[in-house]
């Protein structure tokens, strides 16, 4: 064996190089072809860490991206109908304030007062006149809702709405959820308050939608 340092011979067994004392066992390095000595690096095998805060920064990102993205789509699934009815107000537009009710709801409405699906709609266009009590024809308004409180329903009260809207009006609907919703809508005339009109609702998840209940549109105008 010879001493990686100097070269001179050092026999087995020996620790240190009799020529220059450096360790027999290589601690200078390990000698790579041509008989050059290449020390290791101290830092091989440790990511920077830089790329450790930017790897962490990414995943945090992309947990809060997904969390969003639920609680917008799933989260508060139950606010699509509030809004729908909000801008068919704001709108005059029948066909969306009754996008807010279910299919077997509006087909209970032409039915049990034998109007077809465009008399309803015309009807609703004025739904926002109906719940204001107030005159806003030509008038330049806008309407905004918030939600107050929201309290899940538990199973048996989605049964008693379930049969409550069997036995009385002969709706039978598949609800798999249901909230109990205070909603405030507020009419703005020409950026005016006008009139604030509080509703509470159940809002039911039917076969993956939301709809507001029939059975809690007694503060809402009927037919």
């Amino acid at each position: 064996m010879f001493c990686k340092n100097c070269g001179t011979p050092v026999p087995d067994g020996v620790k240190f190089c009799p020529q220059c004392g450096t360790p027999a066992g290589g601690n200078a390095g390990r000698t790579a072809a041509g008989g050059k000595t290449v020390q290791k690096s101290r830092t091989s095998g440790r990511p920077p860490v830089m790329a450790i805060a930017v790897c962490v920064i990414f995943i945090v990102a992309v947990i809060a991206l997904v969390i969003f993205l639920f609680r917008l789509i799933f989260g508060n699934g139950y606010e699509k109908p509030i809004k729908a009815l909000a801008q068919g107000m704001e709108e005059q537009d029948g066909e969306k304030v009754l996008s807010a009710f279910s299919e077997k709801t509006i087909r209970y409405l032409e039915d049990g007062y034998q109007m077809d699906t465009r008399d309803v709609e015309r009807y609703y266009n004025d739904y926002i006149y109906i719940m204001t009590d107030e005159n806003l024809e030509d008038e330049d308004y806008t309407i905004e809702y918030e939600i107050e409180s929201s309290k899940k329903l538990s199973r048996d009260d989605i049964k008693d709405i379930r049969d409550e809207l069997k036995d009385n009006y002969d709706i039978r609907e598949d609800i798999s959820e249901a909230r109990e919703v205070d909603v405030v809508f507020t009419v703005f005339v020409d950026d005016i308050e006008e009139d604030q009109i509080d509703v509470e609702m159940d809002v039911l998840k039917i076969e993956g939608d939301w709809y507001i209940s029939f059975l809690t549109t007694d503060d809402l105008p009927s037919l």
